[in-house]
Formats: C-alpha cells, structure tokens, sequence
C-alpha cells in the first residue's frame, strides 16, 4: 500500500476532534528551538525594561528590518540546502528499493536450477539482496557488525563466519596501514563510534563497509551462475548492471552522509542569527513592554525554528521522527523476498522443489 503524504497518518486527535499539524507536537522542532527561543525572550524582557527607563538607548526599526532581509536569505539557503539533501536521499533510497526488487525477480525467474546445490545457492543469493538493503540502513546509522535482529535468517552461516575472522585470514597481498593517520587507532570501538557520529559527515576506512561485502558475494554468484550456463546471457547483463547500480547508489548515500554543510557557513549563519535577535529588542524596546516580549518571542520562534529544521533534515537516515522511514523501505524489501521464497521458481525441477520442502519442513520440525 502506497501512502499519501499528503494526508499525514499520526493526525492529532482530542475532545473526538481532528485537530490540524499547527497543534502537533510530535515531530516539530519545539523541543530543538526551546532552549534558544527562552533565552533570546528572557534577553528580551531586560532590553525592553532598560528601554522603557532610557529611551535614548533605543534603535530605529528600519536598520533591523534590511538586516532581517540579509539573514532570511542566509536561512533560505541553509533550508534549501538541508531539503535537498533530504530529497536525495529519498531518491536513492527510492531506487534501491527498485533495483533490489529487480534483483530478486530477475533471479527468481532467469537463473535456472538444476541440482539441490543451486537451488539452495539462488536462495542465499536473494537473501543476499534483502541483508545489503539492510546493511545499507546500518551503516548510513554508523551502526557496525551483524549483531541485529534484522539480519538473522538472511546471512549464511559462511558469511557470518568469514566476517568475524576477516582479520586472521590470508590478505593476499592487502595494503596495510590503511587509517594509520587515525588519533583512535587502538581505541574500543564505542569509542570510534562516538567519535565518527559526532561528526556530520565521517567514512570508516579500515575495511570495506558490509553493504560492499554484499555486493561482492551478489556479483560472485552471477559470476558463478555464467559460469555454470544456468542464467542466459541477457539477462547476466543485467543482473550485473543492477548490482553496480546498487554500488553507485550506496556511493550517492555516502556521499550525503560524508559531506557535512561547510563548517564556516554554519558558524556564520549562527552568529547572524543570534547577533539579530540580540540587537533587535534594542528597536522594539520603543514599543512598549508587551509588544515587545511578544514579538521577541515570535521572531526568535520563528529565526530559531527553521535554524532548528535545517539541523533535523540535513542528514535524512537517522532515527529522528522527521528522518527517512528506513526501517518500513527495508520492510518492503523483505516482503518481496518472502514472496519468491514461498512460490516455486518457473526455472525450478520439480524433484528439486519437493526435496527443498521436505528440507524445510524437517527443520521447523526439529
């Protein structure tokens, strides 16, 4: 089921009333901009008291009203920016869903099965698809390993035992020292952990990520179902250009995720905000006391939010309310697998089949 965002699910509902998103807490960024927003009105109230006894010292509104010009396009441009990192990770997540889906179709009905050995092959291989759209949304999270949930029944136990002994295998010639340079080396890796998500933008390059692991073992079975003359030649191409898609994808999230808003943009953009907010109840000041803690208040909600919005959106894969609903994308992955899993492939024998099902219902006997 596709659902319309246009029509948010969570609606606000009391007194059996449907209330609009102006009363929704969930989600907003009252929490992120409270802080700021209680601070620069409390700045506020003791400008306008200083006023109202030295009305000498007030400001003439019009100078703030071409400085709050200059500033709204800073935050424009730092909204912009947040948002279409946001969209572009939504794209890709878009096509990763759509050539994943590609790959387990593709190989559910081309790659053909002519002993229990291949069968159970291209079953690993299309479970193979669902565990590197997952392993997609770990490591975009900066979440290392194979130690979640969402991965067993999908790794084989080759795999797994492979990748926990990586280390002590032959390299064949690997180049050593990579990361060297690193100020954690030798540090426990909650340490590293920390250290690379207190980052906006970080890249781990002591081994290549598991997603590329994945994709090393999809492309090893096309390479061997070609070999083995059980998949057709036109549709070995592509199966091979779905998975360097998946790799050049994989490439577009690393390249959000590692390429933080400049440094020096943010800073100023900080401090033209906050320099604004306090000068201006130096010029409402004249105002009157009232007036001038409610439009405080409203203008630093208003400067602080979207500062705050920018903040929330600009990486997209997290586990904020308003990012990326990563775990329903790998959801929909994982409901195509079982669909070619539970339905008999057209390239499958029938002694074939029957001897998986008597398999299998052996082991959930046991």
């Amino acid at each position: 089921m596709i659902i319309d965002t246009a029509q948010p699910v969570n609606v606000v509902t009391a007194f059996g009333l449907q209330w609009p998103d102006a009363f929704r807490l969930r989600g907003s960024v009252i929490r992120l901009a409270f802080p700021g927003v209680l601070l620069m009105t409390g700045y506020g109230v003791g400008i306008a008291f200083l006023i109202n006894k030295y009305s000498y010292l007030s400001i003439n509104l019009t100078v703030m009203s071409l400085i709050s010009l200059v500033l709204s396009l800073l935050l424009v441009f730092r909204t912009n920016s947040a948002y279409d990192r946001f969209w572009e990770g939504r794209k890709l997540w878009q096509d990763i869903k759509v050539f994943s889906r590609n790959i387990i179709r593709t190989c559910w009905c081309c790659v053909m099965e002519k002993s229990i050995e291949d069968a159970v092959q291209k079953r690993q291989a299309l479970k193979n698809v669902a565990a590197f759209v997952i392993s997609v949304k770990h490591y975009l999270r900066g979440e290392d390993g194979i130690d979640y949930a969402d991965y067993d029944g999908l790794l084989s136990p080759e795999f797994r035992l492979a990748y926990s002994t990586r280390g002590a295998a032959y390299n064949y010639g690997s180049i050593s020292g990579i990361g060297g340079s690193s100020p954690l080396r030798g540090a426990d890796s909650s340490t590293i952990l920390q250290a690379q998500q207190a980052k906006e933008g970080w890249e781990r390059a002591d081994d290549i990520p598991l997603p590329m692991q994945l994709l090393y073992e999809l492309q090893k079975y096309s390479e061997l179902i070609q070999d083995n003359h059980l998949i057709h030649l036109p549709y070995y191409t592509i199966l091979i250009t779905y998975i360097t898609t998946l790799g050049t994808l994989l490439g577009g999230c690393e390249r959000i995720i590692s390429t933080p808003i400049p440094l020096a943009y943010r800073i100023h953009l900080q401090h033209a905000l906050y320099l604004y907010l306090l000068v201006l109840p130096w010029a409402l000041g004249s105002m009157g006391l009232a007036k001038t803690i409610i439009i405080q208040f409203v203008i630093s909600f208003m400067m602080i939010g979207i500062d705050a919005i920018s903040r929330e959106i600009q990486n997209p894969f997290g586990y904020d309310s308003n990012d990326l609903p990563l775990d329903a994308y790998c959801d929909t992955i994982l409901v195509e697998l079982n669909y070619a899993l539970n339905h008999r492939s057209p390239k499958s024998l029938e002694t074939v089949e029957n001897t998986l099902s008597e398999h299998s219902a052996g082991t959930d006997a046991k």
